[in-house]
């Protein structure tokens, strides 16, 4: 890549989008690909794609803010029908191992398991005296995602209906949203250690059970209950096969 002053560019463009990280490349390409848009991406840095880039170090390579994705492994999840539409289905997927999760407690290890039902079973293993409270806690993530998928309809809609039917949409999910993590465990179970393994993968999102929101968790905790993949060749693959999907239509990026 060479610096916006030193290219030579055309004068117009459909679209300028500054910062080639997931958000922007998924612009550009849709912007390209579905309106037919010439687009421009502008870069600062001297790799595309944001937190999924990697780089190396004495012969090894680092990723750089990729974990594991899940819901791509089924070909009829939207998930993965967005990244085989975004990279014309050139970004192939490798199933990590059968325990995605594995949350520790001291000496103790609790895993989590590909398969919601599993999972479930796994956890009134480890809990036998909570099955009630697995249950609960199962059933909550799956009625704030639900609740979520109206939330996230009202976005797509045209203005005038979000106008009229938006506050109807929205409010289920928010009586979710609007609980923390620790709020909606602490009405589950009184048990520390299992409300602290159920809890356990905030780290995925950023903020604790007492700050986090519920509805945010139940979304991430959904995500990888049939299990998680690792993009074949490295998260840099991901902005690798996006970027021909945009250049087609004679975007540039610099």
């Amino acid at each position: 890549m060479i610096s916006y002053k030193q290219a030579n560019l055309e004068e117009h463009w459909d679209a300028i989008i500054i910062g080639s990280g997931m958000g922007g490349l998924a612009a550009a390409a849709l912007l390209s690909k579905h309106a037919g848009k010439r687009v421009l991406v502008l870069e600062r840095h001297y790799v595309a794609g944001g937190y999924t880039h990697t780089f190396q170090r004495h012969g090894y390579e680092w990723d750089v803010g990729l974990h594991y994705i899940g819901q791509v492994l089924d070909p009829g999840s939207y998930v993965r029908k967005a990244f085989d539409y975004l990279t014309d289905a050139n970004l192939t997927w490798n199933p990590m191992p059968d325990v995605y999760d594995r949350i520790m407690v001291g000496d103790q290890s609790y895993d989590f398991v590909t398969g919601v039902e599993r999972f479930r079973e796994r956890m009134k293993g480890y809990f036998p005296k909570e099955s009630r409270a697995v249950d609960r806690y199962i059933a909550a993530v799956q009625s704030a995602v639900k609740a979520g998928n109206l939330y996230f309809a009202e976005k797509v809609i045209p203005p005038f209906l979000a106008g009229v039917a938006g506050g109807i949409l929205r409010a289920p999910f928010l009586r979710w949203a609007k609980q923390t993590t620790a709020e909606v465990l602490d009405r589950l179970t009184d048990n520390q250690e299992l409300k602290g393994v159920l809890a356990g993968q905030w780290g995925d999102y950023g903020l604790p059970p007492k700050q986090s929101s519920f509805g945010i968790h139940a979304i991430i905790a959904s995500h990888y209950f049939d299990g998680a993949a690792y993009p074949v060749g490295g998260a840099g693959r991901i902005a690798e096969t996006i970027a021909p999907i945009i250049a087609q239509r004679g975007a540039r990026s610099w």
